[in-house]
């Protein structure tokens, strides 16, 4: 039997060279600031309004296609303004800000979040400990909530935390079905616009052709929504969370598997580019190569963003695994030549434990919580690599608390930390999903 975490076809191991897209910007000013650099290569050719309109307009039956969630769920600035969150009643340790200015478009994930989900599910009874670890590792920090099927497996939830001490608090339940718990690929991207209104924006997601279709996981956008009661509306791009990374800055990276993902649609790189600047904001992305062997191909595998001027980035000793450690050494060749509004980009490198066989680590698909780090570790490694990559996120981010929470299961699914979290950004209100928690 397949293991849930497939994701699709393995990555080739040779990549193609990639070319990238710069879309025009609305902003003379804006569009000079943001002019590929000598070096750079970013997704970029500069688009003409020509060019972009005949786009539009060849997919606009597709894009018409996604409005059968109905008209009140595409957002426009006028009606989809949401006001800064405010602390939930009944828990006055639960602040909540109203956004700052970087906070538009994918907003970055080192940015303060207004909660965090987590996939349960089956996992819940496989593997309790984990949730447990999270719960207590966040200790309130910020509202947290695990995703389950039914009020049984709510039920079952609460008990786990009671039978630890854990405070009922400290893990909330919400009954979303669902047919897996890698809610970070299925769940909808979130955006603010300069405007103030939010939305979010639903991919296509898809898995291996020979296994069953994931229905409860493409619907989940559209339950997420109306939980929240933001509008959204669907990208015609196969795009998953693990996949698509953002610095808060109008940058974005993904690995050359989303071309591999989107090729029986046949768009262009350009076409690719224009949609992801025309949903998502995005000014630049940049494709990286995929870690060859590694079943999902998504690039927090390999990397995360800790500022909008900070990258880390793994690293693999050349002499265990020589391949991918020139394919890491590249990604961060590439992200040096980023220039963010805050000066060049900066790649600091993190150990990376090499695979064993189809089982892969990584201390990069960590989850970012406001001020603390959740760090994936490991049993089978040596503890003095894992405090190596503790003390490179600790000198990256002065200040922040590191947890680690122990991932042996989840990387025999081919997964990790960051691939069962969606984080909420702090400018969305959680009234409703907290009334609805059990």
């Amino acid at each position: 039997m397949k293991k849930a975490r497939n994701r699709g076809p393995k990555p080739r191991p040779k990549t193609r060279e990639m070319t990238g897209v710069k879309p025009q910007s609305a902003d003379p000013a804006e569009e000079d600031s943001q002019a590929p650099r000598p070096g750079e290569n970013p997704f970029s050719v500069t688009l003409s309004l020509k060019r972009q309109l005949g786009f539009t307009l060849s997919i606009l039956l597709a894009f018409v296609g996604g409005a059968y969630f109905g008209g009140k769920q595409w957002f426009s600035g006028r009606d989809a303004v949401v006001k800064p969150a405010s602390p939930p009643p009944f828990r006055a340790r639960y602040t909540s800000t109203a956004a700052e200015p970087e906070d538009f478009f994918p907003v970055a994930e080192f940015r303060r979040q207004a909660g965090l989900v987590f996939g349960g599910y089956n996992f819940l009874n496989t593997n309790p400990q984990l949730y447990v670890d999270i719960a207590r590792a966040i200790d309130g920090r910020l509202p947290v909530f695990t995703l389950v099927d039914s009020e049984n497996q709510a039920a079952l939830g609460r008990a786990l935390m009671r039978k630890h001490n854990v405070p009922d608090d400290a893990m909330r339940f919400v009954i979303l079905p669902a047919d897996s718990p890698w809610v970070r690929d299925y769940a909808p991207f979130m955006i603010r616009r300069h405007d103030n209104s939010v939305g979010m924006i639903d991919a296509k997601y898809q898995i291996e052709a020979n296994v069953e279709p994931r229905r409860k996981d493409e619907e989940m956008a559209v339950s997420l929504s109306e939980v929240l009661g933001l509008p959204i509306r669907s990208i015609p791009l196969v795009l998953e969370g693990g996949n698509f990374l953002s610095n808060g800055d109008g940058v974005a990276v993904s690995t050359n598997h989303l071309f591999l993902k989107n090729q029986e649609y046949e768009f262009s790189e350009i076409q690719i580019a224009s949609m992801l600047h025309d949903f998502l904001g995005v000014r630049r992305c940049y494709l990286m190569p995929v870690l060859e062997g590694e079943a999902t191909g998504h690039v927090d595998m390999m990397m995360c963003f800790v500022a909008k001027n900070i990258a880390v980035v793994g690293e693999i000793p050349m002499d265990l695994d020589p391949e991918n450690s020139r394919r890491l050494d590249n990604t961060t060749d590439q992200l040096k030549q980023i220039t963010t509004t805050m000066g060049p980009m900066q790649v600091f490198r993190i150990p990376m434990p090499p695979p064993s066989g189809q089982s892969w680590r990584s201390y990069t698909n960590a989850i970012f919580a406001n001020g603390m780090i959740l760090m994936p570790s490991f049993s089978d490694v040596d503890p003095a690599l894992e405090d190596k990559a503790e003390a490179v996120y600790k000198s990256v981010l002065p200040g922040w608390k590191v947890k680690r929470i122990v991932c042996d299961q989840l990387v025999r699914e081919q997964g990790q930390l960051h691939c069962i979290s969606y984080n909420i950004p702090n400018y969305v209100n959680l009234d409703t999903v907290i009334s609805l928690s059990k």
